[in-house]
């Protein structure tokens, strides 16, 4: 297997680009920061060298930011008439396409509790149409300790589940 990772910048200043990029044959991890609080205004920064704050002209929270996200992603998914003609086991899957996974950084210092956390993203999005392409259960990970994390290796087993699952696996890919 293999696989091409694409860091898409959060800020405002971006968004115009993600169309571009962004497609229905692709698994997605959402990334949020476990020590900022999501109910927070949001902080946007640039590193380019030396870190460089943004404005945030709209007052988003960390919470608003991450829905963008899962709003934008969602937008990707095959149009009904295009599902109609899936395979089976693609109606089987227990998601949406494309899969989105949520995966808090920083576990090591959390700006409160991970699993009131967790509840907080679980209740925003519970009920909208982007939910049913977000895979549970999140994670959280702990940059302090690697790959060995219990966080990356619960992750990485998951992902690879999900992977197997997708269609798309296993393809051949003209060179052109």
């Amino acid at each position: 297997m293999t696989l091409d990772l694409w860091d898409f910048a959060g800020q405002h200043l971006y968004y115009a680009s993600y169309p571009v990029f962004l497609s229905s044959r692709a698994v997605y991890m959402l990334v949020y920061n476990l020590s900022k609080g999501l109910k927070n205004t949001a902080q946007p920064c640039v590193r380019q060298g030396v870190i460089t704050c943004l404005k945030n002209p709209s007052g988003e929270t960390n919470l608003d930011n991450l829905l963008s996200w899962l709003v934008s992603v969602s937008t990707m998914s095959p149009q009904k008439s295009a599902m109609d003609e899936c395979n089976e086991s693609e109606k089987d899957l227990p998601y949406l396409r494309p899969p989105v996974f949520i995966v808090g950084t920083h576990a090591d210092k959390p700006f409160q509790d991970i699993k009131k956390m967790e509840l907080q993203i679980q209740t925003e999005i519970s009920g909208k149409d982007f939910d049913a392409h977000v895979i549970r259960p999140f994670f959280s990970v702990n940059n302090m300790q690697g790959s060995s994390c219990d966080g990356i290796c619960a992750l990485q087993k998951r992902m690879i589940e999900v992977l197997k699952q997708e269609p798309y696996m296993g393809e051949e890919v003209p060179l052109r």
